[in-house]
């Protein structure tokens, strides 16, 4: 499949606990729960959705900024109920050979591996179906869970980016990388 056949549908995602779909416009009301929790958003750069409303209008531009071809964000629902706890987001493509994640998930879930069975699942999809050839992830230093998520599951620590625009906000970043063939060194069978 070439890159840009692959936003032609939103790819669904599963895990063994959770399915990774598109969001939806009824999903505001829980990404905002989440996403207004000064916690959730500390290390994102700026901070969370304001109120529902602020919440449907970043969903929208999440759909169109898929059908640019500019991102994929997953949210992460729960398969008893199919609720919203969480995203992660595939974006800032170079070339259709490189990309950025990101991810958040509420408070209530964290520590109980949930974003390594995302990032699991997201990475394979990544290189496999998307042909990437390097994922990114930038990361605020103090932010020790997601430096341990990321070295879990098989991303370098490349270096330090100074004084980098973060968000809204200017502050040292880490940067971190696996590669496909990497990917493919460490991958059983």
């Amino acid at each position: 499949m070439s890159f840009k056949d692959a936003f032609i549908t939103f790819p669904k995602l599963e895990t063994e606990r959770f399915i990774l779909r598109e969001l939806r416009s009824e999903d505001a009301k829980e990404y905002y729960s989440y996403f207004s929790d000064y916690e959730v958003t500390k290390y994102w750069g700026y901070s969370g959705s304001k109120n529902i409303e602020t919440a449907a209008k970043t969903i929208t531009r999440f759909e169109n900024a898929f059908a640019r071809k500019e991102m994929i964000t997953w949210g992460i629902a729960t398969k008893d109920d199919d609720k919203i706890i969480g995203t992660c987001i595939l974006n800032d493509f170079v070339r259709a050979s490189m990309a950025n994640v990101s991810y958040n998930l509420s408070r209530e879930y964290w520590s109980k591996g949930i974003m390594t069975e995302v990032l699991r699942t997201i990475i394979p999809y990544a290189f496999n179906v998307l042909d990437m050839n390097r994922i990114q992830a930038k990361v605020m230093p103090e932010n020790n869970a997601s430096v341990q998520l990321l070295l879990k599951v098989g991303f370098v620590q490349e270096g330090l980016l100074r004084d980098f625009i973060f968000g809204e906000t200017l502050t040292d970043t880490l940067i971190f990388s696996i590669l496909k063939k990497d990917f493919i060194e460490s991958s059983p069978g």
